[in-house]
């Protein structure tokens, strides 16, 4: 991190503290713990859509939501008119990206407390409040990309609704379909093959197919339904473009398919003006079957699986408001998972025997919940919760194993309006984890032929988890966020030897993580610069562990000191012409892996956006992204690191690659359907990978290079 860099940040960021003067335009509070933005303050910003406008809210990030089976947890940040879109079929993004900016009254970003909304574990909810008239909408977006080197992109999205009135209705169908060339780069070298290595050029194809259809039935005020059914489908193929091998260069190919279904029903009944009843079930199922051949120094190895998984979940909750300012909440969830999955692979033709490779599990969970939140007064709220959980596991590798748990999980937050702008939170929580499945199906690294056997059992990671956030908003873009939090993991759960010489996933010794944080985004008019801000983060972190394989004290994996991004952002004649530029620069990481020690050493990044807007229904921009060189340095061991033993080599991989710049332009050709060409560069790319000794002879060396690839953006988009 360069000293001019790390002073550019820390004044800034002692500039945006230091800043009291109110912003003209700016939003008064209309309740403690909620901030409002009205949509015209992202009117300087041109928006088509809500999503638009999301991205340009300063401080929030969207989260979809994990996939945790109807626990808590399971939902996103976002609400439109107060309720969550249903979990299922496509991203969040696109369910946003489909409400029209012209619908959007205002976005709301509601504090923990504020309201009377389940929060499910996020600090901050966005609510974005639309126009709420009866219409029959259809929107869509088709987007075709040819290549030079002869690949293309098809992409294509139709939504429907029909609003308003008792029944609502919603269907959507995405689809998408990818050709690339991967050009042929320098790879890491193994214990076997100590020389340096090169991958072939690979043809890749991805295809998706999904379709979703959402029905509400508000029968009265006092009872609403929701059910949604939707299907995600991926087809992902590898093929080399050449048949035989180049000195120093290996050859893969492989192909997968998935489908999931998700099925989902909702209902929500007021027994009174109080008391609120909530009930969710939810079910999915999926199959996916994949496979993988290598060839590298006349071996060729090969790999197969297949998975099928289910999982139904269920869930009620009971809210009652007393008063206004204390609302009590309890509930009961119910989930249960399964996986059957079979996997194979041949190293030289000889098959692979690995614990797991026929694995059935299952694992049962089942809670109680309740929680509290009271109001003591308008700047003060606080909500206390906890969650008993009771968990179950059967596993079929190493001839059967079960596992039945208990957990409690508490929680406490505290948000404290210390005035109009400032607001100071608190939050602890103790958090219960979910497996992933996957884990208990024994895998075959094709790339150094290593086996890992099936999980035996496994518990979920747990870990605690406080924070403390201070936090200043003013006008329609200022914000200040000071952050410092701690992690504290109990059990974490990462691949070991075990007694038996087999390499498998297991539960190890814990792990802390520390952080602070500093976050702003700050306009500088008042300072007699108009149109000009600023914007940027500074992280710092700390960590520590016990590497669970050679006995030593670590950080964790891809742990990096620090973080810092600086942001400027300028606009002339009335927002007619803009220019931003972000520069980006990460601390080094070091990677524990199975069989290497990896230290990635990234440059400066830097991103330029520049846009001319020649009429309110034409625009044009450029947009440029640098990357600085990269250097890997990876100690490479002789089989799994043990105790004691060091590497037999050192790889060191150095990467660049140019410049990639689009340059487009955009029309509304009529209302609300838009237009657009880009013209997009490609980046070119080279590699140089470097085999020593521990001791630092030189045993080998190889390039690679690679051309950018030009490609035209043809993009429609449409709403009606």
């Amino acid at each position: 991190m360069t000293d001019t860099f790390s002073r550019a940040v820390a004044a800034s960021i002692v500039l945006a503290a230091t800043s009291y003067a109110p912003a003209w335009g700016q939003v008064v509070a209309q309740e403690a713990g909620v901030a409002v933005y009205q949509a015209d303050a992202f009117a300087e910003f041109l928006p088509r859509n809500a999503l638009d406008m999301v991205r340009r809210l300063p401080g929030f990030s969207l989260n979809g939501g994990d996939d945790v089976r109807g626990l808590s947890g399971a939902a996103g940040n976002v609400l439109i008119n107060g309720r969550r879109p249903p979990r299922g079929s496509g991203s969040l993004d696109a369910r946003i990206r489909a409400i029209r900016a012209e619908d959007v009254i205002r976005l709301e970003l509601i504090d923990a407390g504020a309201r009377d909304v389940e929060m499910q574990g996020y600090p901050l909810l966005l609510d974005i409040v639309t126009a709420q008239t009866g219409a029959t909408r259809v929107d869509g977006r088709i987007e075709i990309e040819p290549r030079e080197d002869g690949g293309e992109e098809y992409q294509g999205e139709l939504t429907a609704s029909i609003t308003g009135g008792q029944f609502e209705l919603e269907t959507r169908i995405d689809l998408y379909d990818e050709t690339t060339t991967d050009f042929g780069s320098v790879r890491a070298s193994t214990a076997d093959e100590p020389d340096a290595r090169v991958s072939s050029d690979e043809l890749e194809g991805q295809t998706r197919r999904d379709w979703l259809a959402l029905a509400r039935y508000h029968m009265n005020p006092r009872n609403d339904f929701e059910f949604s059914l939707s299907t995600e489908r991926r087809d992902n193929t590898t093929t080399p473009v050449l048949d035989t091998q180049a000195t120093g260069g290996t050859i893969e190919a492989g192909a997968s398919e998935s489908i999931a279904r998700f099925g989902s029903a909702r209902w929500r009944h007021d027994f009174s003006d109080t008391v609120e009843l909530i009930g969710l079930v939810t079910r999915r199922e999926g199959e996916a079957v994949a496979s993988d051949s290598f060839l590298s120094s006349g071996v060729t190895s090969e790999s197969a699986s297949t998975r099928e998984t289910s999982e139904t979940a269920a869930r009620a909750d009971v809210r009652w408001r007393p008063s206004s300012t204390l609302t009590l909440e309890t509930g009961v969830t119910w989930a249960t998972n399964m996986l059957e999955g079979r996997s194979s692979a041949y190293i030289d033709g000889v098959e692979q025997a690995v614990d797991g490779d026929d694995a059935q599990v299952e694992e049962t969970r089942s809670a109680l919940l309740a929680s509290a939140t009271w109001i003591p007064s308008p700047r003060i709220s606080t909500t206390i919760g906890t969650r008993f959980e009771q968990f179950s596991l059967e596993s079929s590798n190493q001839g059967g194993a079960s596992l039945s748990l208990t957990d409690i999980a508490p929680r406490a937050d505290i948000n404290w309006s210390l005035s109009e702008r400032w607001t100071l939170r608190w939050s602890s929580e103790r958090n219960v984890g979910q497996l992933n499945l996957d884990q208990f199906l024994a895998s075959t690294d094709l790339n150094n032929s290593l086996n890992t056997a099936g999980a035996s059992t496994l518990e979920p990671q747990r870990d605690w988890m406080h924070t403390l956030t201070l936090e200043r908003r003013s006008g329609e873009r200022d914000l200040l966020r000071l952050e410092a939090g701690t992690q504290e993991i109990e059990n974490p759960i990462s691949s070991i030897l075990d007694g038996d010489g087999n390499v498998r996933p297991a539960n190890v010794g814990p792990e802390n993580i520390q952080w602070i944080m500093a976050e702003f985004e700050f306009e500088l008019d008042r300072f007699g610069l108009p149109g000009l801000s600023i914007e940027g983060s500074a992280e710092r972190q700390w960590s520590d562990r016990l590497d669970q394989l050679q006995g030593f004290a670590r950080t964790t994996s891809g742990h990096r000191d620090y973080n810092i991004k600086l942001g400027l952002r300028q606009e002339w004649a009335e927002g007619r012409y803009m220019a931003s530029i972000e520069v980006e620069d990460r601390a080094p990481a070091n990677h524990y892996w199975l069989t290497q020690v990896r230290k990635e050493d990234n440059g400066l990044s830097v991103r330029f956006d520049g846009e001319w807007r020649h009429a309110p229904e034409w625009r044009s921009g450029l947009f440029m992204r640098w990357n600085g060189d990269r250097r890997d340095t990876i100690q490479v061991f002789d089989g799994v690191r043990e105790p004691g033993v060091g590497p037999v080599l050192v790889n060191t991989i150095d990467r660049s690659e140019g410049t990639f710049s689009s340059l487009w332009s955009e029309w509304e050709v009529r209302r609300a359907a838009f237009f657009r060409l880009s013209l997009r560069s490609g980046r070119a790319r080279s590699g140089n990978s470097r085999v020593d000794s521990p001791a630092g002879a030189f045993l080998d060396e190889i390039r690679s290079q690679s051309d950018n690839v030009p490609s035209l953006n043809v993009r429609l988009r449409f709403q009606r």
